[in-house]
């Protein structure tokens, strides 16, 4: 991916830069997107649809170690379900994961936005500064992968920086009995299941590590990946529930204090204006610093859109350095649409349901594979012997129990998703038909 050095740098990924990739796509989900769910459960109820994430995520992510490790020349989990299930099926999951980070870049850099105009106290500008972030990041993404990926690590720590300063700040004004006594938002099932999206929004892109494996350490891959993956992992939980749970008491709730922060994109500077009120040195430095969360979110996510869209460029004559500026301009193209012309929380939507989609697809490949007596053959394979990998190298009944798992919460999110959002589920299915059109179109002209 990319130009490549001396060095070789398209192998060189350990645990750390695997740990860095991870949050760092992620981190976004704790700066703003929880809000919204707490604008339909409540702060307490909004736990429930946050503890079925972690588990299903959990779950997931231990599917994805045993299948990177087996397939660890694959593109990325797309190409596990066409092992499992044949090409086409292998096309609609990469279809879903680009439907995934595609409408998760505007989503974020509408957040980034909102953050630098709460800075500059000029939200009218949100859309421009938004626009101007993703332009940028699609440049940056045209060059070497090492160049991004440092430039990842470095703005994940100051993201993780920010977030403490966050909760040491709301910290001193914790109470108990703030958390406890908030009686907003709805009591319900139905609750819960709309706040799904918002909940797994805190981890949603995690996965974005699987299409980058075959950039990992040759040596010591399976226990680089390992750690990586489930480093990044607790340390998302734990900022997640930290964050959810000092916001929640941070303040004594009223019904004006309720409408700031269950509405904006820019939940915690607001929230912490509140507490220590907006001139305070430490919001305006939490602010300043919060922007690094959301850029590492954008540059991570719009750089998986840019991969994700290569893959269905795959034109005749045209060259990689080409591919990639083609995928890049399209992303902007496609983000800046989206920024201009809907609202973050339906971006959220659109990109969870592409994740849950793929989240199905890998989890029940995952249960085909392991039963497949002939892996011959099957893309991804590695003919390096320190990567000889066999399903047979991790346990049966910890990888089946895993896959049923997250295969059986994501189709619960899938099925939930179609009924509440019919729209998200015609975009995606329509994306879906008109891809297998041009698919079938442009197989019928080579046949002729």
């Amino acid at each position: 991916m990319g130009l490549k050095t001396k060095q070789n740098s398209s192998r060189k990924l350990g645990a750390f830069a695997i740990w860095a990739i991870g949050v760092g796509l992620v981190i976004s989900g704790e700066s703003f997107g929880w809000n919204i769910g707490w604008g339909i459960t409540g702060p307490k109820l909004f736990f429930i649809p946050v503890a079925l994430t972690a588990i299903m995520y959990y779950a997931l992510i231990q599917g994805l170690i045993e299948l990177a490790c087996v397939y660890p020349e694959a593109e990325g989990p797309h190409t596990y379900v066409k092992n499992a299930f044949g090409k086409p099926l292998g096309n609609f999951i990469a279809l879903a994961i680009l439907f995934e980070f595609l409408f998760a870049t505007p989503a974020v850099a509408s957040s980034l936005g909102e953050y630098i105009g709460f800075l500059n106290d000029d939200l009218e500008s949100v859309n421009w500064v938004a626009t101007l972030f993703i332009g940028l990041f699609c440049i940056v993404n045209l060059f070497d992968l090492s160049i991004s990926i440092l430039f990842t690590i470095a703005l994940t720590i100051l993201a993780i920086v920010e977030l403490m300063i966050y909760e040491s700040s709301v910290l001193t004004a914790f109470k108990v009995s703030n958390f406890v006594d908030n009686q907003f938002g709805e009591f319900s099932f139905d609750a819960i299941i709309r706040a799904m999206p918002f909940a797994i929004w805190l981890l949603l892109a995690i996965e974005g590590i699987s299409l980058m494996t075959n950039n990992i350490k040759r040596e010591g891959f399976r226990k680089h990946l390992t750690r990586g993956y489930n480093a990044a992992y607790f340390t998302l939980i734990i900022l997640a529930v930290s964050v959810l749970l000092l916001a929640g008491g941070g303040m004594a709730w009223t019904a004006e204090t309720w409408s700031v922060i269950s509405q904006d994109n820019h939940p915690m500077p607001a929230s912490l204006a509140l507490i220590l009120s907006k001139d305070n040195a430490i919001v305006q430095i939490f602010t300043f610093i919060g922007l690094f969360g959301l850029i590492a979110s954008l540059q991570g996510v719009a750089l998986a859109a840019t991969t994700q869209f290569e893959f269905f460029l795959n034109f005749k004559g045209l060259k990689p350095k080409a591919k990639r500026a083609l995928a890049s301009c399209l992303v902007f193209i496609i983000s800046t649409f989206a920024i201009w012309g809907s609202h973050t929380s339906f971006l959220i939507e659109l990109s969870v349901f592409g994740a849950v989609c793929m989240y199905f697809g890998v989890s029940v490949a995952l249960l085909k594979t392991r039963k497949s007596k002939d892996q011959e053959g099957l893309e991804g394979l590695s003919s390096d012997p320190v990567l000889n990998f066999k399903h047979s190298d991790f346990k049966s009944s910890k990888s089946s129990f895993f896959a049923i798992l997250a295969a059986s919460v994501s189709l619960f999110c899938i099925a939930s998703l179609s009924y509440l959002q019919p729209i998200a589920f015609a975009s995606f299915l329509g994306l879906g038909v008109i891809y297998i059109g041009v698919m079938y179109l442009r197989k019928s002209k080579k046949a002729s």
